[in-house]
């Protein structure tokens, strides 16, 4: 397989290629610029991974009245961020946030809560439980992000989804991807032999899963030969094994792209990857219906 790409687009290239089967196939990357000039690229070399991994910090330990107030609301859940952060959410749906010693709250663009009123938010919440509730009938705020609302079921059954993890900490969108929204959760947890595992998650069939998910994967691994994690401030007194992270893609079982079989075969057989695919009801509560390794095709 021969790729000529244009120069700005053959780094990310040049590396996915790089974590190919190379058994399978012989793959050539050539670059081209807008003067004509043409350069193959060496694979071996495919130049430096951009990521950066910032330091995990814990929540200042402000605003606990209002925190304990918002989650005595049935399906509120606090999600603590990397960044210091508290994410208030029902379903996955995020509906306020502390930043230091603001609150803010609102889908899309947030307010500030000004003079310690906590009810706006609390009515807010109550309206946000009521139309997700896994029994409603539709509407805009039950469809809307259905990747959070998995997310939200992974991380509250993580042991449904593999008994080796530990259910904390889970940490999401570690480290920081530049790539915008890319329609894809990542989770990255452990388990209990200190081995890093990936956790791709979407809700509905994407052609393009596999190699997001290599990217991310790509990332992590970096990180855990840098031991970067460690001195981050991320997995506190877990010792990381150094083995690769295992991959894991976790999806509806109707939702994984035909195409997804295909291109995991020809990934490098040193990423151990696992498909998960869930019931048609994962709204309700998670039950696995396939566990297929790397690119084997279900019963």
């Amino acid at each position: 397989m021969v790729l000529f790409l244009p120069a700005e687009q053959g780094k990310t290239t040049s590396l996915r290629v790089s974590f190919l089967d190379h058994r399978l196939a012989r793959f050539e990357v050539f670059t081209f610029s807008g003067q004509d000039h043409t350069a193959r690229v060496d694979l071996g070399d495919a130049g430096n991974l951009d990521s950066k991994l910032e330091v995990c910090r814990q929540p200042l330990g402000i605003h606990r009245e209002a925190l304990s107030r918002l989650l005595a609301i049935p399906g509120v859940e606090k999600l603590e961020t990397s960044g210091g952060e508290i994410s208030l959410r029902v379903r996955g749906m995020e509906f306020a946030r502390t930043v230091g010693e603001t609150i803010l709250f609102g889908f899309g663009d947030q307010a500030t809560v000004r003079g310690g009123r906590v009810s706006e938010i609390e009515q807010l919440a109550r309206h946000l439980a009521s139309m997700r509730r896994p029994e409603a009938n539709g509407g805009d705020l039950y469809l809307r992000h259905p990747e959070a609302w998995l997310e939200s079921q992974v991380r509250a059954e993580i042991e449904t989804i593999d008994s080796s993890l530990l259910p904390a900490p889970i940490y999401g969108q570690v480290p920081a991807f530049a790539a915008g929204d890319r329609g894809v959760i990542d989770l990255l947890a452990v388990d209990r032999t200190g081995r890093l595992a990936v956790i791709e998650l979407k809700a509905s069939a994407d052609l393009h899963l596999p190699l997001q998910a290599l990217d991310y994967w790509m990332r992590v691994n970096l990180h855990l030969a840098r031991e970067t994690f460690g001195e981050c401030g991320y997995f506190p007194g877990v010792a990381l094994r150094q083995d690769p992270p295992r991959l894991m893609l976790v999806a509806p079982a109707l939702e994984f792209h035909p195409s997804t079989e295909s291109i995991l075969g020809y990934l490098s057989p040193a990423i151990e990857v696992e498909r998960i695919g869930l019931g048609v009801h994962w709204r309700r509560g998670l039950e696995v219906m396939f566990r297929l390794q790397g690119a084997r095709r279900p019963a």
